[in-house]
Parts: C-alpha cells; structure tokens; sequence
C-alpha cells in the first residue's frame, strides 16, 4: 500500500464539517461511509479492509480543501469512487488468496445423495425425471438443455423455472425429513 503523510487533525474536522455542519450526524456517516468502505473491500476479496477504508478517508481528507469548494453532492458518492481507485492501487498485494470450500466428509455426502434419492422418489415419475433434467449439464450445455425443455413442453423459459421451482418445493419437506432422521441417530 502506498504510504502517505496522514492528514492533520484540521483537515479531519473539514471532513466532518462537509460530511454535515452538525458534528454528531457528520459522526453518524462517517461512520456509515466507513463500514460500507469496508464491505466494498471485503466484498472484492480484500484483506485489510479497515486499512484500505482509512486509506480512502486520508485520500479524501487530502483533497478537502477544493472539496468544500468545488463538489457538489452526495459525499458518500465521492468516497465511493476514491475507493475504487485505492482497490485498483492495492488489488495485487491485498487480495485473499481463493481457497476452495471444504469437502463435507463422505458420511454427509452420502446420507445428502441418499436423501435426496428418497426425496425424488416422492415425485411423479414426470416431475422426476424434469428434475434430474433441468440440472443436467454445465455452463452453455446447462442453458441450452432448459431451452430445449422449455421447446418440447412449449412453454418459456420463466414458465419452466416456475414449474421446476414448484417441483423443488414438494421436494424440499421429504428431503429435509430425511435429513432430520440422519440427525436424530
């Protein structure tokens, strides 16, 4: 990260002044733009959120001075926009390294398949087998299977995922009941 001279404490209270001319609602949303700096940083991967959210305030505070003159309009907006400058400064240094999600241990992975066999087999052998073939494919293979669906029973697509979500529903209380009684053992 870029290192800086931090701003003065003058230059803090310009902040306020232009966040609000009332000291305790110019706190308030500070501290609004500050935790939702920080859920921006998060949300793009970023490790040290409440330092690149400070890093964004001491850019911000470092121009006050034409600020108060010159912009006009929502100051969180501002913020926003310096904090996408800072996220593209710092992204190859700050970024959390992708980890894949933990694999449920084998025990759960089968008692989830089997459950859901059992579930499936609560449904119409028609509901059944739109199920298993709405989700079949991946990626384009996926998208081009539910338009084909869709052709042969000659509805939309939307009509499809509708009928598919109604199909999940009664799926949904015999698979959670299964696996409720794996739960009870």
């Amino acid at each position: 990260m870029k290192t800086t001279e931090p701003p003065d404490l003058e230059a803090f209270n310009k902040l306020l002044f232009w966040l609000n001319p009332d000291r305790d609602k110019a706190a308030e949303k500070y501290e609004t733009i500050r935790v939702r700096l920080m859920k921006i940083f998060a949300c793009k991967g970023c490790r040290n959120t409440d330092e690149l959210a400070d890093l964004t305030f001491d850019r911000v505070m470092s121009k006050i001075d034409w600020l108060l003159e010159n912009y006009e309009g929502d100051p969180a907006i501002y913020h926003y926009s310096v904090a996408k400058y800072i996220y593209l400064e710092n992204r190859d240094r700050d970024l959390l390294p992708d980890l894949p999600p933990p694999d449920p241990p084998d025990r759960d992975k089968e008692r989830i398949a089997s459950c859901l066999e059992r579930a499936l087999l609560e449904l119409d052998e028609d509901e059944r087998k739109l199920a298993l073939r709405y989700l079949d494919g991946e990626g384009q293979v996926r998208i081009q299977n539910r338009k084909q669906i869709a052709k042969e029973y000659g509805i939309s697509i939307n009509a499809l995922r509708i009928k598919v979500f109604k199909i999940n529903a009664k799926l949904k209380p015999h698979f959670e009941r299964c696996l409720e009684e794996f739960s009870d053992e």
